[in-house]
């Protein structure tokens, strides 16, 4: 691995240049690299990483969690369907990401030349901890301790479990960063693409960010990281997120690359006249069109004849499709709202598809893992509260729409509450395993949206429940992990483990530790 850092000129030119999101070039004999302060990278970097989130981890876990199937005349090939899984399949989920830690772990060591640069050395530290999370979480052992060092081109691969205390002691880090600035601390400015310069909601984000990987360990059998889990659960602060998390660095109409990410991968291509392949590509899966058609009749959810108002806005139609299987009929497509083009007008559409900011976080998802740790015991406070707010936050986001001809006009979450009440699997009082209802609600509240996320909740509680894509018959589950990137098999032989497709789909000392 080498050390990335932006140019001097791609920074200063970050919301005017066309290729404004890429801040992934080789720099390495650059003159500047000494002038180049956080304020110029920050912005650049974070928007990397929304990318790499909202498209390449999002699409994965969609397509994993059945969230996302193939439409009608579409066939392919994907390891997503076939779970013949290869060192290149997914390379991006390493690679890029990898990149975008880099970039962050470049702007903490720029500290010696700008000491001042507190509050952006604490974003930096908060997404740096992100992408190696992601990493860990698909992994397992990955580079760390060496990983971002110039000197060391082939890093060692580091022990998961010895990982994650570190990555907990970092989020300590951008925690004091904020908490005692330096004497002549630089405000936040512009390059605040998230919170635009508002420490408190950086703190925020940083307690919500932690308790979604004190989480993951929820059911780890490590002894020490049991004990480090209900340690950081005894010390954490009960202040979370409660808005939704966006970020946009100045998106635009103007070109394809500087369209807002969901737009330009799952809209309009770039003339603006047609849908996108990815767009025609994408239909329901048939586990999540069940749940939201209200046509789920199984041993963990019985939602026979409640169907979720949410529907129109997250799919369109109501037919849907196996993983795997090409139907010759039209099938439910990904509805306009996910990719912000509503309206009756093309041109006041695409603009407000293009513009829209993409999001980092819903407001949906703090509050079902705050009621999941209530119900598990690692938090005080009432579960079923937070369950509601969960489910009340999921119907406010899908209200909030700049708008008006939306389906269905106003959802109502109360009417939905009380409908959903009575259903195995969706209601409060119908759901004896409470994880199970706090779970399906998440994976609703955040399809489409943060599908990766919804993807490690099946592996790590068993809820959904979720078929196999059709012709899957020689595994039972799916993918644990995915298997190391060829580069990395290439470059760095000595270092990284042998994984087998073998070993990817059962619980052995490969399996990331939090599934362990």
């Amino acid at each position: 691995m080498k050390k990335i850092i932006l140019t001097f000129a791609l920074a200063t030119f970050l919301f005017s240049c066309e290729d404004y999101i890429d801040v992934n070039e080789s720099q390495s004999n650059n003159p500047l690299a000494n002038i180049i302060n956080p304020s110029l990278t920050l912005a650049g970097a974070i928007n990397n990483f929304t990318s790499n989130q909202v498209v390449s981890f999002n699409s994965f876990g969609n397509e994993m969690a059945y969230i996302w199937a193939l439409n009608s005349g579409f066939t392919s090939a994907s390891s997503r369907i076939t779970y013949n899984f290869t060192s290149s399949d997914e390379a991006g989920l390493f690679e890029s990401t990898y990149l975008n830690a880099d970039n962050f772990q470049d702007i903490l060591d720029s500290k010696a030349n700008f000491p001042d640069y507190s509050y952006h050395f604490a974003i930096a530290k908060l997404f740096k901890v992100m992408s190696m999370d992601l990493l860990v979480t698909t992994y397992g052992d990955v580079p760390y301790s060496q990983a971002f060092k110039s000197n060391i081109t082939r890093p060692k691969y580091d022990d998961d479990a010895t990982i994650i205390p570190a990555l907990f002691a970092e989020l300590d880090e951008a925690r004091e960063y904020i908490n005692n600035p330096s004497a002549n601390v630089v405000p936040l400015g512009n390059e605040d693409i998230v919170f635009n310069g508002d420490t408190s909601k950086w703190l925020k984000l940083i307690n919500t960010v932690e308790l979604r990987m004190l989480l993951r360990l929820s059911n780890t059998t490590n002894a020490s990281l049991i004990t480090l889990r209900n340690a950081r659960f005894a010390s954490l602060s009960i202040d979370f997120v409660d808005e939704n998390v966006t970020s946009n660095p100045g998106y635009g109409i103007a070109t394809l690359g500087q369209r807002n990410p969901i737009f330009r991968t799952w809209g309009l291509n770039a003339a603006l006249d047609a849908w996108s392949s990815s767009n025609r590509a994408n239909a329901a899966g048939s586990f999540c069109a069940k749940l939201l058609l209200g046509q789920l009749n199984t041993a963990t959810v019985v939602n026979t004849g409640l169907a979720d108002p949410r529907r129109p806005r997250i799919f369109s139609g109501t037919t849907f499709t196996n993983i795997g299987t090409f139907p010759t009929t039209e099938v439910a497509r990904v509805a306009s709202f996910f990719i912000g083009r509503t309206g009756s007008a093309a041109d006041p559409a695409n603009n407000a598809a293009s513009n829209r900011d993409a999001y980092l976080m819903l407001a949906a998802e703090s509050h079902f893992l705050q009621a999941e740790a209530m119900q598990r015991g690692f938090m005080p406070g009432s579960a079923q509260s937070k369950f509601d707010e969960g489910i009340n936050a999921s119907f406010d986001f899908y209200n909030d729409y700049s708008f008006t001809d939306l389906p269905n006009g106003t959802l109502n979450a109360a009417t939905y509450i009380t409908s959903s009440n009575s259903k195995l699997g969706l209601g409060w009082a119908a759901t004896p395993d409470k994880i199970s209802c706090i779970i399906h609600q998440k994976y609703i509240a955040l399809a489409q949206w943060n599908g990766y996320e919804v993807y490690i909740d099946h592996l790590r509680t068993g809820f959904p429940v979720l078929p196999l894509p059709d012709g899957i018959n020689s595994v039972t589950n799916r993918p644990k992990r995915m298997i190391y990137p060829s580069s990395e098999y290439s470059t760095n032989a000595t270092n990284v483990p042998t994984v087998r497709l073998d070993e990817i789909f059962n619980v052995n000392d490969k399996t990331p530790v939090y599934l362990q």
